[in-house]
């Protein structure tokens, strides 16, 4: 009996001793639970680099580190890549900025949802437009599946994987359509806000064949011209003189066209490159998108003032061709009808003006002692001078290769020659031309520095 109890006493204490080790143990073994990483931490250590990537274009990081709760659905790697093959870009950074925000925004839901939580119907996304949510064969975001992983619990919310980027409808609306390569690359961002702000943007997205001429954003910067600061009508006047209204592949540029706001476009296309209005260089060619093409550019078309009288009167507003000016009033008060330059040069043309400056016909006057005024020329004198500066045909300086003749001549309306030497830009070996390319509704002008004299 002694035994027995003595046996139980030792088994009692073995077992609070045990007990005692086991919690001192335990005391010892205490570790401070480990804090759950936020969301963008999550992202950035589990392979998401595309989706990092743009949160940190957008400035978006501090935002999805905050309190939350959020919920994202995170877009994969190869979900990007798809994307921006579809949009026509090559890389992440290409994309504007708001736009890249506006997507990403587009995957955040303001409260954390488990995905045994997730019930048919629309929630809100922090970029305001909304989602659709549907399970009746598995999880499905406006009918992309949620793959996985997913209930990735973060300290701010949860992560569910998907297999597509999740475009916003007012985003959408421009992929496969003719804004698409301007409206998704950053270098275009100024062409898109012209075309919001002068509320053109339903018109090209639902126009059926179009072909736009894009200048990207240092073009506009060269025009001086801040979308945000012209008003929306001078906005409609220039944009619409970039737009025809059928689809025109590099192959198929006629020498001219006719713009959506009634001027045409002239083109150049010479061994030197493919140029429109004389100035503007083609960089790009057939883009495609949606049912029409563009065509990139160097600089902003801007469109023709008025005629060949018209603009040269706008010119001289610095006093630089007021002579020219007097010169054909001159013919127009004198002058037969037939002999009236101010309505010939205001006809459709086309035509081809090099015009001297005020310097030139000073120097003509110079050189006859009895000739102190434009008026003291000979009337017959003074048209056969001036109808030798017209060629009854458009040419840019860019043109001027293919239309001299073998002896590098060009007839001009008064039946006599002219002489050009493309190496040094002279004519007849006398006038220097210092200025190309003033376009017109009939024609071109060209500045010259001496004034042409007949034989």
């Amino acid at each position: 009996m002694k035994t027995k109890t003595l046996l139980l006493a030792l088994m009692a204490i073995v077992t609070f001793s045990t007990m005692g080790c086991k919690k001192e143990d335990d005391k010892n073994n205490d570790v401070t639970p480990v804090e759950k990483s936020n969301i963008v931490e999550l992202a950035q250590d589990n392979g998401f680099n595309s989706l990092a990537t743009a949160l940190t274009i957008t400035n978006l990081l501090d935002d999805l580190q905050g309190d939350g709760p959020f919920t994202v659905f995170a877009p994969t790697d190869e979900a990007f890549a798809a994307l921006l093959a579809e949009i026509g870009q090559s890389d992440i950074n290409n994309v504007p900025v708001d736009v890249l925000e506006q997507i990403l925004l587009y995957h955040v839901v303001p409260s954390s949802v488990m995905s045994t939580q997730i019930a048919d119907g629309k929630v809100a996304t922090l970029q305001g437009e909304e989602l659709t949510l549907s399970t009746m064969d598995g999880i499905k975001i406006n009918n992309v599946s949620v793959v996985m992983p997913y209930d990735v619990e973060a300290s701010n919310g949860v992560i569910h994987t998907v297999n597509q980027v999740l475009v916003p409808a007012s985003v959408g609306q421009f992929v496969n359509t003719i804004l698409e390569p301007a409206y998704f690359n950053n270098n275009y961002s100024k062409l898109v806000s012209a075309v919001v702000k002068a509320n053109l943007t339903n018109t090209l997205l639902e126009a059926e064949s179009l072909t736009i001429f894009a200048p990207n954003n240092f073009a506009f910067d060269a025009a001086g011209i801040n979308p945000e600061a012209v008003d929306a009508q001078t906005l409609t006047a220039v944009l619409t003189y970039h737009v025809i209204a059928t689809k025109v592949m590099s192959s198929e540029i006629p020498q001219e066209a006719v713009t959506v706001n009634g001027n045409k476009l002239h083109f150049s296309l010479v061994s030197a490159g493919n140029f429109i209005n004389g100035n503007t260089e083609i960089t790009a060619v057939d883009i495609e998108a949606g049912t029409g093409v563009v065509h990139l550019i160097d600089k902003v078309l801007l469109p023709p003032n008025g005629n060949i009288v018209e603009t040269t009167i706008g010119l001289s507003g610095d006093g630089e061709f007021t002579s020219l000016i007097a010169a054909l009033q001159r013919t127009a008060n004198e002058g037969r009808p037939d002999q009236n330059l101010l309505t010939v040069l205001s006809a459709d043309g086309p035509y081809t003006v090099f015009a001297p400056t005020n310097a030139a016909f000073q120097a003509l006057l110079d050189s006859n002692e009895q000739w102190t005024s434009l008026n003291d020329i000979p009337l017959e004198t003074l048209i056969a001078v001036l109808t030798y500066h017209v060629v009854p045909a458009r040419a840019y300086d860019k043109d001027l290769s293919s239309v001299l003749d073998e002896n590098g001549q060009l007839p001009t309306a008064l039946g006599q020659n002219i002489t050009i030497d493309l190496g040094n830009l002279t004519i007849n070996q006398t006038s220097e031309i210092v200025g190309v390319n003033t376009n017109t509704t009939n024609g071109v002008i060209h500045v010259i520095n001496g004034v042409l004299l007949p034989n």
